[in-house]
């Protein structure tokens, strides 16, 4: 056999590979994968029977030509992305991944012409949540988030070349999978680990979900058993006896890792996902016709997995740690950035900065072909500049060019030439692009700018909308609002309106770079795109941070309090954008961020601020 093993470093690909290599070592096994995060660094070294071909399954000239290549007449398709709490924020990148993969490994598959058998891995999740009725393979699908609906998509892609071409395949529908390798992402090793390092359990929602847990040399076997036996056109589910809630896992794993403390000493309940399925309980008939069965108890399992995560070692094991990571950032010298580049450092990017102009686009073009960044950082803009601190500057005759040269163009020649060049970019944009007028709306990610008072939040707002449009695949758009840092300067709010004799207070949303510059790195080494809201949650009022700086750092701090009108008559050249900003997305991703309100006390009970 001529094998093709596609995510064969992904945590059952490496687990079914290592089988191959093991059990059946006169067969030829080319593995295809493009090492996320999640891989295993242990299978990219090739052998004399094993060839390791990093790429992407997108790229259809490499799959046709690792097929013709190694004269491949198998095909196990294990390749996905396959974390759900990811798909909620980054869903654009599974339907690439999961579903135009998959259709470009099909055609290149039925275009070579060489496939005697094509094995689809695919998950129970595709059936949606059930309570009272047993799913079979002819139940219906109804997905209920981003994963389980691109995995439903590609499956459809499956049976449609089936069908219409007579393509051999066939399908397998699994209930969860855990054992040695997993990434801990997932449940079982994310628990393991928490426990290991002394930290508690997050559990999303209640904790009363339902999930079947299946170890992974049980769901090799039952591969192997489809890829050997399995009928052409079939669907096969691999169903598990081993049936518990996320909370009894909880108590499971601290019996065996703490056992001198009590659950609730060790659970910190979290904001649940979007939408959380109460269960997947599915059966395997037609699999248990073929001869296979569960053979691994779950307390067995479980002791042999926790057992592999006590010695692994982290820093080696997956590509999150040892994938190359080196940022070319432009901007790097401002204020904010000062901050950021530290955190950068200190998560292992190897941080450059760039020398080019971000308006000069053969000279970026050039030093990105020379530095091979994997990711680019834009920090430029445009806010303020000689006489003025604000950005009432921009308002002065003369200056339209200089506001759409740094704050539209150079972010965009940038975006464009790191999309063209493979590279995620981080942009850092702003919030001040909304208005609510009043009414208290929280704007979403998915809201079109609608503030245009001041020339920069005009130019600003243009340039949000085509981040956000023409590279949301690529580019993770930071909106920041009003920074506020324990780093002293005159770019923080704070040191800001205390310098101000006149204050005119609203309701606002607001950014503690102390919380969301972290936040943003992990961003960046996740991969993920599209528009971020990123302040913290809740609004904040400017006359209650002065009266908190009057309280807690110069009791004879004065100002006096103004309305909008006055500001504009006699304090500033251009509106001011007062806004709340939603941020759902930013908490689901950080369920732990801090609001406005307790951070920024936080801050004026630590640290000292002057006015600049």
């Amino acid at each position: 056999m001529r094998l093709l093993v596609t995510g064969g470093s992904g945590f059952i690909g490496s687990a079914f590979c290592r089988r191959i290599r093991k059990d059946y070592p006169h067969f030829k096994l080319v593995n295809l994968d493009c090492l996320y995060p999640c891989s295993t660094t242990s299978l990219s070294t090739s052998t004399e029977s094993y060839f390791f071909v990093k790429g992407n399954l997108c790229d259809a000239s490499l799959v046709a030509s690792t097929l013709k290549e190694h004269a491949i007449d198998t095909v196990v398709h294990f390749a996905a992305q396959s974390h759900v709490d990811t798909s909620f924020t980054n869903p654009l990148s599974y339907t690439q991944d999961n579903v135009v993969g998959t259709h470009t490994l099909l055609e290149a598959c039925r275009a070579y012409g060489g496939i005697q058998r094509f094995v689809h891995i695919s998950t129970d999740e595709v059936y949606g949540e059930n309570t009272e009725t047993v799913f079979t393979e002819t139940s219906l699908l109804k997905p209920t988030n981003p994963y389980a609906a691109t995995k439903a998509s590609a499956e459809m892609l499956v049976h449609s070349y089936v069908h219409s071409y007579r393509f051999p395949a066939v399908v397998i529908r699994s209930n969860n999978v855990y054992g040695p390798g997993q990434y801990p992402e997932k449940v079982i090793p994310k628990f393991i680990f928490q426990l290991l390092d002394g930290k508690s359990l997050t559990i999303q929602g209640s904790g009363h979900q339902l999930r079947s847990f299946l170890y992974v040399e049980d769901a090799v076997n039952a591969v192997l058993c489809v890829l050997f036996q399995g009928a052409l056109g079939e669907i096969y589910n691999i169903s598990s006896c081993d049936e518990m809630t996320i909370r009894d896992l909880a108590k499971t794993l601290v019996k065996q890792l703490r056992p001198t403390s009590t659950l609730d000493e060790c659970l910190t309940f979290i904001e649940d996902r979007h939408f959380n399925d109460k269960r997947y309980w599915i059966e395997s008939k037609p699999l248990f016709a073929l001869g296979w069965k569960q053979q691994v108890p779950f307390d067995e399992g479980l002791a042999t997995t926790i057992a592999w995560f006590k010695s692994v070692d982290r820093a080696t094991y997956w590509c999150d740690q040892r994938s190359p990571k080196k940022v070319l950032v432009w901007g790097a010298r401002g204020w904010i950035g000062g901050q950021f580049l530290p955190l950068l450092v200190a998560r292992g990017f190897t941080v450059v900065e760039a020398t080019s102009r971000a308006n000069d686009r053969p000279a970026v073009e050039a030093e990105v072909a020379a530095q091979k960044p994997t990711h680019i950082v834009s920090l430029i803009g445009r806010t303020h500049g000689p006489g003025s601190s604000t950005i009432d500057y921009l308002e002065q005759p003369g200056k339209l060019l200089e506001n759409m040269t740094d704050n539209l163009y150079g972010p965009l020649v940038l975006a464009s030439v790191a999309k063209a060049s493979g590279c995620h970019m981080m942009y850092l944009g702003t919030g001040c692009i909304f208005t609510d007028n009043g009414t208290g709306h929280a704007f979403t990610e998915a809201d079109t700018p609608n503030f245009f008072g001041s020339a920069y939040s005009t130019v600003k707002g243009f340039t949000d909308q085509i981040m956000s449009t023409d590279y949301a695949d690529s580019c993770l758009n930071v909106r920041i609002r009003m920074p506020i840092s324990s780093s002293p300067g005159p770019r923080n709010f704070i040191s800001k309106i205390i310098s101000y004799k006149k204050i005119c207070s609203i309701p606002n949303s607001m950014t503690v770079l102390d919380d969301i510059l972290p936040c943003i790195v992990e961003c960046m080494e996740r991969r993920i795109v599209g528009p971020l809201n990123a302040t913290n949650p809740g609004t904040i009022e400017h006359n209650t941070i002065l009266g908190w700086y009057k309280e807690l750092q110069n009791a004879t701090h004065t100002w006096d309090s103004i309305g909008q009108e006055e500001l504009l008559s006699s304090c500033v050249k251009s509106a001011r954008s007062n806004n709340t900003l939603d941020t759902s997305r930013i908490q689901s991703l950080f369920p732990s961020l801090p609001t406005i309100q307790v951070s920024v006390r936080r801050l004026l009970e630590t640290q000292f601020f002057r006015a600049e």
